[in-house]
């Protein structure tokens, strides 16, 4: 049993090293960066299309406004030649023309201040992912710093890990790794006072005799294996 006691122990130092890394400042800014350079990425993929779209509706909305200014330039001149009968018919065409006129004009305007807002965000995005891309390469010269200074304890206990798994008895190494790879850590715990040394629920009168008698039992309650402590 004190084989893999230890074998716990240096595990939970390693797992102290390895988590003060992984829940570094840096790293995690890093990683902010990257997601946000990333989404902006999508983001100007998306802007990009949204601005051929909007470019095609301008052209083709000029055009059309372009090819009613001509003619209604035709119809104010039939108006002014024709001095008979269908004047007045001429004249409502010309409105309801000057009409549509009018709202393929503001549709242009519309579209236009679309365009000039899409290369605006285009443009601050692209200021804001250099931005993103400088604080990148700082947060991760800062991580690497960090870790060139914790890699060696790192290599040093996963050595010594190592070192101490064939003195292991491999039906309790096997217990272990099955509770380590269910999230129970730590996977072995001394009975305190008929108290589970993890979760501290007391431990039943029966249990306590199975204790006694195999060294070993699995708390019902946190699912860790109790011993008892010499």
């Amino acid at each position: 049993m004190q084989e893999i006691i230890k074998y716990q122990q240096i595990d939970s130092q390693l797992r102290k090293v390895e988590g003060e890394l992984y829940s570094s400042a840096n790293r995690k800014s890093a990683f902010q960066m990257q997601q946000y350079l990333k989404d902006g990425q999508a983001r100007l993929i998306k802007l990009e299309e949204v601005a051929k779209t909007l470019n095609e509706q301008y052209q083709k909305a000029t055009k059309l406004y372009n090819e009613f200014i001509e003619k209604l330039d035709e119809l104010s001149k039939k108006v002014e030649a024709d001095r008979g009968e269908k004047t007045d018919e001429l004249e409502k065409t010309i409105s309801a023309f000057n009409q549509t006129a009018d709202n393929l004009e503001n549709n242009i305007a519309i579209l236009g201040q679309k365009i000039v807002n899409a290369n605006k965000e285009f443009e601050s995005i692209m200021n804001n992912a250099k931005k993103a891309k400088h604080n990148l390469e700082i947060y991760k010269a800062n991580y690497n710093k960090e870790r060139e200074k914790l890699e060696p304890e790192i290599n040093r206990l996963k050595e010594e890990k190592n070192k101490q798994k064939p003195k292991v008895d491999p039906k309790l190494l096997a217990k272990y790794n099955a509770k380590y790879e269910g999230k129970i850590f730590p996977v072995f715990v001394p009975e305190t006072k008929g108290r589970c040394g993890g979760c501290r629920m007391e431990i039943p009168a029966g249990k306590l005799s199975e204790l006694k008698a195999k060294g070993t039992i699995e708390c019902e309650n946190c699912g860790r294996i109790i011993y008892i402590a010499e």
